[in-house]
């Protein structure tokens, strides 16, 4: 039997924040993990939490939860996950692939077969992880032939998967965030704005923006799970009349996100985006950035809704 549903991703919808989400059971704001970009109170500086590059300190200092596959080791089950090389050493696997038994390939028709074999040699849990779909959508936009081609191959590669499992094994499909697509008429860049000049850095991603003010612009009284003071009320109304009606301005995290348990790695407010809007800032974002088409990070159903099928 088929069991397909519509479940709702974390916030913000991206992928080191669902991913974590994932394999620790534990929402963004336990983990830590809270846009593709956060703020590293350490270095005082923006760190990539896909690439970690530069932080020099253990994968465990930014993020110490378990994962599933923690507690599969210590109920003497063998799980296994099945991903690309570069994942293997990388920090953010460290994160979200804590304790799994990492198998590497480049195709999907191999990793398919490394499941069904790992199966057939008694394994309790297999993890198997493909990206093209999501690589594809952020180069030309989710809806693009080739991100269509991509499904379907996807949809075939698993059913035969499906046909080569044992009867009692339950395959579960989802994914980690939606997608919209944007372009350049959708875009706001920040750094054209009369409040460039407010900003002191950047982070989160294009649809979940983390605005990180100068001093000057914060007021006097800590507000909403945060460690700095809270931005000037009449600075607010200045972005929100930039935001207007494409986007919203979140200063009370709780209200998105809920207690954050490391508020220093935020900055003092987002804009999640509304329907196919981007927020930039041109002297932050790098070329890579700013160039995708298919992009995710908001509230919106696009993005927050992904599916479960139970086959």
């Amino acid at each position: 039997d088929t069991l397909g549903q519509a479940l709702r991703t974390c916030v913000p919808s991206t992928t080191v924040a669902a991913l974590t989400s994932l394999h620790t059971g534990l929402s963004p704001a336990q983990t830590g993990m809270l846009g593709y970009q956060c703020w590293d109170p350490v270095a005082r500086r923006v760190l990539n939490l896909i690439t970690f590059e530069g932080y020099g300190r253990s994968a465990q200092s930014w993020c110490d939860q378990p994962t599933h596959f923690t507690y599969a080791r210590d109920a003497a089950l063998e799980s296994v996950a099945l991903v690309p090389p570069d994942f293997v050493g990388s920090k953010l696997s460290e994160i979200t692939l804590r304790d799994a038994n990492l198998k590497v390939s480049t195709k999907l028709s191999e990793r398919c077969a490394q499941a069904a074999t790992a199966f057939k040699q008694g394994a309790d849990y297999v993890y198997l992880y493909w990206s093209h779909l999501d690589h594809w959508g952020h180069n030309l936009g989710w809806s693009h032939p080739r991100w269509l081609q991509e499904l379907e191959a996807i949809d075939r590669a698993l059913s035969e998967l499906r046909a080569q499992l044992p009867d009692d094994v339950l395959m579960a499909i989802t994914a980690d965030h939606g997608m919209v697509n944007v372009n350049d008429a959708s875009t706001v860049d920040i750094a054209d704005s009369e409040l460039a000049s407010q900003v002191a850095a950047i982070s989160g991603e294009p649809r979940a923006l983390h605005i990180h003010l100068k001093e000057k612009y914060l007021g006097e009284d800590p507000a909403g799970n945060r460690t700095r003071k809270a931005p000037n009320a009449l600075v607010l109304v200045q972005w929100q009349k930039l935001v207007a009606g494409r986007g919203q301005i979140i200063a009370d995290y709780r209200q998105a996100y809920g207690d954050i348990s490391e508020p220093d790695r935020i900055g003092d407010f987002t804009i999640f985006a509304k329907e196919n809007y981007q927020f930039v800032d041109s002297r932050f974002h790098s070329r890579g950035v700013l160039q995708m088409v298919g992009v995710h990070g908001s509230l919106t159903p696009a993005e927050m809704e992904i599916p479960l099928i139970l086959v």
